[in-house]
């Protein structure tokens, strides 16, 4: 067979394969569960040195663990665990989602959330998006979420405010 019937077959090497998945375990890791403060230091330096290092396939990881980690200390990591579908996601490197947010008036608003988005996030943005920079203005809001679809009688809504 000449060159353009040949199979090209994909070599992976199983060392990247490895770590690449030990960074994206990592990344799981910080947007869930806070380490304690005597690791914190080492955990952070490890981080910020990954993200100025030369392993340049790895900056972007070590910089999205280093932001889920600042954001479990401040936040108290996620409340929800991931479900299938979402672990599966960040297993292949898809730590965001859009989200549909429906505003007064029937608009409807899709938004990038990420694995460690909180409500104060979406507020800021629909906010910055309103030309409203005042810290009080993003005090008057707040995100109220409805799940399946309102079926749910048990825990149909839930008040998400800023702390």
């Amino acid at each position: 067979l000449g060159p353009s019937h040949q199979k090209t077959y994909k070599t992976i090497d199983p060392g990247a394969e490895s770590c690449q998945r030990g960074w994206r375990l990592l990344y799981i890791l910080t947007a869930f569960h806070r380490c304690s403060d005597v690791m914190k230091p080492f955990l952070m330096k490890f981080l910020l040195d990954a993200c100025s290092g030369p392993a340049l396939q790895y900056q972007g990881i070590a910089k999205a663990c280093e932001q889920n980690l600042r954001r479990t200390f401040q936040y108290g990591g996620r409340m929800q665990y991931p479900n299938n579908m979402e672990i599966k996601a960040m297993l292949a490197g898809r730590s965001s989602k859009r989200q549909l947010f429906l505003l007064p008036g029937g608009i409807e608003r899709h938004l990038k959330i990420k694995t460690c988005s909180v409500a104060v996030d979406v507020i800021e943005e629909l906010c910055f998006e309103m030309e409203l920079h005042r810290e009080e203005a993003l005090d008057e809001y707040a995100v109220f979420l409805v799940t399946h679809r309102g079926k749910n009688k048990q825990n149909k809504h839930k008040l998400l405010a800023r702390p």
